[in-house]
């Protein structure tokens, strides 16, 4: 099979390599879509820990089941997917456990003409999505999904703010809150990835590249509940001139700037909840495509390339310039 192989020297290429075969309770999936995140850039220039190469890249897959391993049901043969992009999060568990991996390095991943996983990674493939569709939910789909729903516990009628709305993550927990009737701000330093959340639903957007970004979003919106953020201000102590009393900020990763600063007094005094979210458990993954299938949500994709030209794909995703997921097609 062709697969996209990031070897020793860091360094990519589209490869032949053997195509895996299904041991005990696995089954192989016929990738027919995948989606990029920075997460294989960050692996591709070594800056993701416990790298282990050559490894095939991509975390974000859906297919169909074209072989069976033993002890799996003939059931699957022919069932269209999506895959659940981790291991070592066990059943029930409120967060992972030191195993914990993603698909796509040290596990070989979806950038690939097929994929050997665990039958219990699988689940159905939304009816209403397409493949190019299905493959852009998994990883962000699931990180938004648990740091609105699991640890932010996200309501109805809140007022939230996205942060670098123009993100994978970003995107999609942008529909997923205003499908759980949340009123939704958003920010960037682009003006077309404003405009075009604002198409989408959000109620108003900020430039954080502006100074008083922080008094704009206190006038828009009278005060905000969560904050659902990638990338933590440098004073954090900001984020008190627009949040509410009792407000929450869920951090799903730092991306610009990994070191904060706040008055530990204002937050205590204001109730202020500061939580931290990776990812998802099964359970969570589940509870997200049952919710994006219910309310028929389609997660936006900005480009689809072919297979053979996923380098360029994941040049032009270092650029930032993307509005939603780059998804490869079979």
């Amino acid at each position: 099979m062709q697969a996209l192989v990031l070897d020793t020297d860091k360094k990519l290429s589209i490869e032949s390599v053997p195509t895996p075969q299904p041991g005990p309770g696995e089954v192989l999936v016929k990738i027919r879509a995948a989606a990029l995140n920075h997460r294989d850039i960050w692996i591709q220039k070594g800056l993701y820990p416990g790298i282990q190469l050559p490894s095939i890249l991509g975390a974000d897959g859906a297919g169909e089941v074209v072989k069976t391993g033993p002890g799996v049901e003939d059931y699957w043969l022919g069932k269209e997917v999506v895959i659940y992009p981790a291991h070592g999060w066990p059943q029930g568990a409120p967060w992972p456990d030191k195993s914990f991996k993603v698909l796509g390095m040290p596990v070989d991943g979806t950038l690939a003409e097929s994929l050997k996983i665990e039958v219990d990674h699988l689940f159905p493939k939304p009816e209403h999505l397409s493949w190019t569709e299905a493959a852009a939910l998994p990883l962000a789909g699931l990180t938004a999904w648990r740091a609105l729903m699991s640890r932010a516990s996200l309501q109805s009628g809140e007022k939230i703010l996205i942060t670098g709305i123009g993100g994978g993550v970003a995107q999609l927990g942008l529909i997923l809150a205003l499908a759980s009737g949340a009123e939704v701000y958003v920010s960037s330093s682009k003006a077309d990835k404003l405009e075009d959340a604002l198409q989408k639903g959000a109620k108003a957007g900020v430039n954080y590249r502006e100074e008083d970004w922080y008094e704009q979003l206190k006038t828009l919106s009278g005060g905000i509940d969560l904050v659902m953020d990638s990338s933590p201000a440098e004073k954090l102590d900001n984020y008190l001139k627009f949040l509410n009393v009792g407000g929450r900020v869920v951090y799903y990763g730092a991306t610009a700037n990994r070191m904060t600063s706040f008055n530990l007094s204002k937050f205590f005094l204001r109730q202020i909840a500061v939580l931290g979210s990776t990812m998802g458990s099964l359970e969570d993954f589940k509870a997200m495509l049952q919710f994006v299938a219910d309310h028929k949500l389609i997660p936006p994709v900005h480009q689809v390339y072919p297979f053979t030209a996923s380098p360029t794909a994941l040049a032009d995703l270092e650029k930032g310039e993307q509005c939603g997921k780059l998804v490869i097609e079979m």
